[in-house]
């Protein structure tokens, strides 16, 4: 099986550093290739955190989009609106940070 088809399926099996590196020794992989290996499984699992915070962000920062058009568009202010939908996506927006830089 070629490499990126093995990376690929150890990154969806969800297997340890450990794990991955004790599979390759015992199919007789040279030591430097196995560290190359490991990290390119510690950049998958890196770019898939960070996807998943992006989304926090976005689902935060349309929170609050949408609490600023329901605002200006309604002829009462509610402050549920104004600070309840804020707050909320500024506490989603942060989780997100706080995933990006985790």
């Amino acid at each position: 099986m070629p490499a990126k088809q093995e990376i690929k399926e150890w990154f969806h099996r969800g297997l340890s550093d450990k794990q991955i590196k004790d599979e390759l020794i015992k199919t007789g992989t040279d030591e430097r290739y196995i560290v190359d290996l490991l990290n390119e499984v510690s950049k998958m699992r890196h770019s898939k955190r960070v996807a998943n915070a992006l989304i926090y962000i976005m689902l935060g920062a349309l929170f609050c989009l949408l609490s600023c058009i329901i605002t200006l568009l309604s002829d009462s202010s509610s402050p549920l609106i104004l600070y309840g939908f804020k707050t909320i996506g500024i506490v989603i927006i942060f989780i997100g940070l706080y995933k990006v830089f985790n």
